[in-house]
């Protein structure tokens, strides 16, 4: 249809030129229609002029009329296409506004959550370092406190050894007699039996003397300036005792276990015969490497030769057995 008003408008301007319009026909090679049978009357001098044009404009009129309708049929059929795609385009983008939004309030929720395990995490760090700042402290306190209980179990074994020494003592007084308790010849004083030798002998001599009899020298580091016997502290007589000077390191006498830090062969160390320190030293310098006792008062004497001579005390514990304290 759109052809033959292309054709329409072509042979009218043929006319309007004053060329045939049925000879552009023959020369086209095209069927006649209704614009070539009106140019053909209207070369033919039937029609007036006037009625020519008419003709021309109304088949032109028709021909834009179709046109017109096709186009507006195309236009109808492609908006409403469009209007479709548009409808459809809403759709997807209201689906697409939704799922992002519903995405955005997950992530939102999932900020929260975030910023809420944040939180936590944070005052978790902080109520764990506050618990291993009082861990710390709680062990540094049990420590301490392990260490005063371990002093402590250590007194009272001492304590309770003494006691059981005591008690011993006790109840071997309790058993026996003045005269059954200790030897003949040995005086019995403060759970103690006494042999006072009545010959002088070297500290050396004195020692073994009492070791033959199963004894030792007296060690008096349990007795106070009140408690030492009257014949010793009223007596201007020398006494050895089980006192020494040592020049070997302490732990060789059991005051210090062996690996132990400390002045290892100290040269004025005193020690008892039974391996003990002596903790009161005297207040100055005097010469000598064994210990006497005169007067109630122990002194340092020389006992390095063979004319370094006193008299000696042994002791042992008081009880039928009397045994040997070592």
């Amino acid at each position: 249809m759109a052809q033959s008003m292309v054709y329409a408008d072509l042979r009218f301007a043929k006319v309007m030129g004053g060329r045939s319009m049925a000879s552009q026909a023959l020369e086209a090679g095209e069927s006649p229609s209704l614009g070539d049978a009106a140019g053909r009357l209207c070369l033919a001098g039937r029609w007036s002029r006037q009625w020519c044009i008419l003709v021309g404009l109304l088949a032109t009129c028709l021909l834009l009329l179709v046109a017109t309708i096709a186009l507006g049929a195309c236009y109808w059929q492609v908006t409403r296409s469009l209007q479709s795609t548009s409808r459809e385009h809403k759709a997807e983008q209201g689906r697409l506004s939704q799922e992002v939004s519903t995405r955005q309030e997950s992530l939102e929720q999932t900020r929260m959550e975030l910023a809420l395990a944040r939180a936590e995490l944070q005052r978790a760090w902080q109520e764990g370092n506050s618990s291993q700042l009082e861990l710390e402290s709680l062990q540094v306190e049990l420590r301490r406190v392990m260490g005063v209980l371990g002093k402590t179990e250590k007194e009272m074994q001492e304590v309770q050894g003494k006691l059981n020494n005591s008690e011993s003592t006790v109840a071997i007084l309790r058993s026996c007699t003045a005269i059954d308790c200790c030897p003949s010849g040995w005086l019995l004083y403060r759970g103690k039996c006494l042999f006072i030798s009545s010959e002088k002998k070297t500290w050396e001599d004195s020692r073994d003397e009492c070791e033959k009899k199963y004894s030792q020298l007296l060690i008096t580091k349990s007795w106070s300036r009140w408690t030492v016997p009257t014949f010793l502290r009223n007596a201007d007589i020398p006494y050895w005792i089980g006192l020494q000077k040592s020049s070997f390191p302490w732990y060789d006498y059991g005051w210090l276990e062996e690996g132990e830090p400390g002045d290892e062969g100290v040269s004025d160390a005193w020690f008892w015969v039974d391996g003990s320190l002596y903790e009161r030293p005297w207040q100055s310098k005097l010469n000598g490497s064994c210990a006497i006792i005169s007067r109630g008062n122990i002194k340092p004497a020389q006992c390095e030769g063979p004319n370094d001579l006193h008299l000696w005390i042994c002791e042992k514990a008081a009880g039928p057995s009397a045994p040997f304290i070592g």
